[in-house]
């Protein structure tokens, strides 16, 4: 009697290679990759390795009922260690742990993935693409997990037929490179033009040169008469209280009859003081104005002029205002 209960039981039980795998997600083993990719690579594994059929367990899920002290530990140990992995495994209940590896290389990075054993870490398949951009590390990862998978379920699930995506489908007798006498053309139903159709000619398309594009100037230089306008302007003023100055310095010397001399030396000390600035000014204003002249670019459109002589002066511009 207990021996026909066994049996029964055993018959009612569903086969163990029926389960789907259980995986557990780690942590990605990583290196000069940025945090951001690393969230995005980690989400995108768990959503290829739940569409091809595993149960997928995810590290932030298992932290959530864990002791801190316990989470401050998994979090620190490295992923590809032995009892890192046994101690993964162990806490998320798991077949496999799978760690996914994105290492930055001189020829860019080495992407794939890892699958080990949870009861004694060992390591079950693996599959890394070198020299992989930071832009195409997302379909490196799906290129890995199509080749772990399935071996990693020929290694867990040896009697488990393979999943409908992974079946190949037979090969086809008219497009089988193997047997080139079979081969057979696909039947065509486009019948050939009548031949009293002429085509008709192509189009006569001249080409049109693109149109030049004016060199834009520089526009600092553009602007040089501004500051050399100013400063002709304040050599001017310099040059009229110049001549304020030698008015009554001969006013002084050159004296015919009783003057007020103290007044006269008072004001010509004013004149003279304000030529200086005047001059300083002007200089100034030429100077930057020249500096911004000599830049590249288009010519300047106004000039200024300056002319200084024994009897007075002359402060002018010429050209044309942008």
């Amino acid at each position: 009697m207990p021996l026909i209960a066994t049996m029964v039981l055993l018959t009612q039980a569903p086969a163990a290679s029926d389960e789907p795998i259980t995986v557990l997600i780690a942590p990605p083993d990583t290196a000069g990759v940025p945090s951001h990719v690393v969230e995005f690579a980690q989400e995108h594994v768990a959503e290829q390795a739940r569409s091809k059929g595993l149960a997928v367990k995810r590290m932030k899920d298992i932290m959530r009922k864990m002791p801190a002290a316990k989470r401050r530990a998994l979090l620190r140990c490295k992923r590809t260690d032995l009892k890192c992995l046994i101690s993964l495994g162990e806490a998320a209940k798991t077949e496999v742990v799978l760690v996914a590896e994105l290492l930055q290389r001189l020829d860019g990075y080495r992407v794939g993935t890892k699958v080990y054993r949870a009861t004694d870490g060992a390591l079950v398949a693996e599959h890394l693409i070198p020299g992989v951009r930071e832009d195409g590390m997302l379909d490196a990862l799906t290129q890995s997990l199509d080749v772990v998978v399935p071996r990693m379920r020929k290694e867990l699930r040896p009697s488990a037929p393979p999943p409908p995506d992974e079946v190949q489908p037979p090969p086809n007798p008219q497009t089988d490179p193997q047997n080139p006498q079979d081969v057979k053309p696909p039947p065509s139903d486009v019948k050939p033009p009548p031949s009293d159709v002429k085509p008709t000619p192509p189009p006569d398309v001249t080409p049109v040169a693109p149109p030049e594009v004016a060199r834009q100037g520089s526009s600092a230089r553009r602007w040089a008469w501004a500051p050399a306008a100013g400063g002709a302007v304040f050599a001017g003023v310099g040059t009229y209280f110049y001549l304020q100055a030698r008015d009554r310095h001969d006013k002084l010397t050159n004296a015919d009859g009783p003057l007020d001399g103290a007044k006269l030396a008072k004001e010509g000390k004013q004149a003279q003081t304000l030529s200086r600035v005047g001059f300083g000014l002007g200089a100034a204003g030429l100077i930057t104005g020249a500096v911004l002249f000599l830049l590249p670019g288009e010519e300047a459109p106004v000039r200024p002029t300056v002319s200084v002589g024994p009897g007075g002066g002359m402060v002018g511009v010429a050209g044309t205002l942008p």
